[in-house]
C-alpha cells in the first residue's frame, strides 16, 4: 500500500470510531424469551392487533412487551373493539364464573423492565355492570402492578432475596386496596392498604372507566442490610389514593425490574368465586421511571 494509502486507512479508521462512540446508542428490541433488555418506558393502546382474537404472549412481544411464560392469555383475553378508553380498541379478560387463580381466572404473564431503582405504572379499567365482587367470600386482582427479582407473592416469605410485589385489588363491593408483599409483612398473605379519596374508602366502579396508578421505590442496601426506605405509592383517578413509607423489599441488588400482569379471582377458596362471568377491560398501559410519562397523575393528558 502506498503511503497515501495508508494515510488514507488511518483517517478512515478514525471517522468510524469518532462516530460509533459518539452516535446514540440503540435501545436494543425485545425478543422472545427476554435476550434483549427492554426499554423503561412503555406504552401500549392494544391498537395494533386486529380486534375479536385472543391478545397472545407473541402478541405482547410483537408490542414490545416480553414475558418468558403466561396463564390465560389465549383462553381469557380479546382485544375488543366494542369498547376502549382511547382509541378504538381496548384488552378485555374474562373471569369465569365458579372459578378462582390464574390457571382458571383471569390473566397472568410477568413482563420484562429494564431495572431501575423507581418505576411508575399506568392503566385504566373499566369492570362490566353486573361484575361480581366474590360469593361468601370477596377478593381479586386488578390489572397490574410492579415487582423485582422473583416476585415474591402467594403467601411465600420474602426474605429480602426472593424479591416483592405489588398491585391493587378488590374487595367486598368494590373496596380498593394496595396489596403488597415485602419483608416485614404481618401475615401468611401480603400486607393492605385502602385507597382514600377524601378520607373515604374508594370502591371500584361498575361500568365506568377509572385510572389506577402506581409508583414503586425499591429500598437502599448497605452492607447486605436493607433499609427501611422503601416506598409505594397509589393513585386513583389521577389523585393520591395510598402511601406506604419505610419499606424493607429486598436485602440484594434486585431493582424493579417487572410489570406482571396479574388479575384473577382469589383468595385460595371456593368462596372468593364469582357468582357469574365478568369482565375487565383495560387500556392505555403505561410503564415508566418518569412520573412525566404518565400525563394522568398531572392533568396534562391531550
Amino acid at each position: 500500500m502506498t503511503a497515501a494509502g495508508v494515510l488514507l486507512a488511518a483517517a478512515l479508521t478514525t471517522a468510524l470510531a469518532t462516530a460509533l462512540a459518539t452516535a446514540p446508542a440503540a435501545v436494543p428490541a425485545p425478543a422472545a424469551g427476554g435476550d434483549a433488555p427492554p426499554p423503561s418506558y412503555r406504552h401500549n393502546t392494544f391498537e395494533r392487533p386486529a380486534a375479536g382474537g385472543a391478545y397472545t404472549l407473541e402478541d405482547w412481544a410483537r408490542d414490545g412487551w416480553v414475558a418468558n411464560r403466561d396463564s390465560g392469555l389465549e383462553e381469557r383475553t380479546l382485544i375488543d373493539d366494542s369498547i376502549a378508553h382511547g382509541g378504538e380498541k381496548s384488552l378485555r379478560v374474562h373471569y369465569p364464573a365458579g372459578r378462582i387463580g390464574a390457571g382458571e381466572s383471569g390473566a397472568l404473564a410477568r413482563f420484562q423492565l429494564a431495572p431501575g431503582r423507581e418505576y411508575h405504572l399506568s392503566f385504566w379499567a373499566r369492570f362490566s355492570e353486573d361484575f361480581s365482587w366474590g360469593t361468601t367470600s370477596f377478593g381479586g386482582k386488578v390489572g397490574f402492578g410492579l415487582s423485582g427479582g422473583p416476585g415474591c407473592s402467594g403467601k411465600q416469605t420474602c426474605d429480602g432475596h426472593n424479591g416483592y410485589s405489588s398491585r391493587v385489588v378488590w374487595g367486598r363491593d368494590g373496596e380498593a386496596a394496595l396489596y403488597y408483599y415485602h419483608m416485614d409483612k404481618k401475615g401468611e398473605a401480603g400486607d393492605r392498604v385502602p385507597l382514600r379519596a377524601d378520607g373515604e374508602v374508594i370502591h371500584h366502579p361498575r361500568g365506568a372507566w377509572v385510572h389506577i396508578a402506581q409508583r414503586l421505590r425499591v429500598n437502599t442496601v448497605t452492607g447486605g442490610t436493607a433499609n427501611p426506605d422503601g416506598e409505594i405509592e397509589a393513585f386513583y383517578n389521577g389523585r393520591p389514593a395510598a402511601l406506604v413509607t419505610g419499606l424493607r423489599l429486598v436485602s440484594n441488588d434486585d431493582l424493579v425490574d417487572g410489570a406482571p400482569l396479574s388479575t384473577f379471582f382469589g383468595g385460595s377458596t371456593e368462596g372468593f368465586a364469582p357468582a357469574h362471568d365478568g369482565y375487565i377491560w383495560y387500556d392505555d398501559l403505561k410503564v415508566s421511571t418518569s412520573r412525566a410519562d404518565i400525563c394522568e397523575l398531572d392533568g396534562t393528558c391531550t
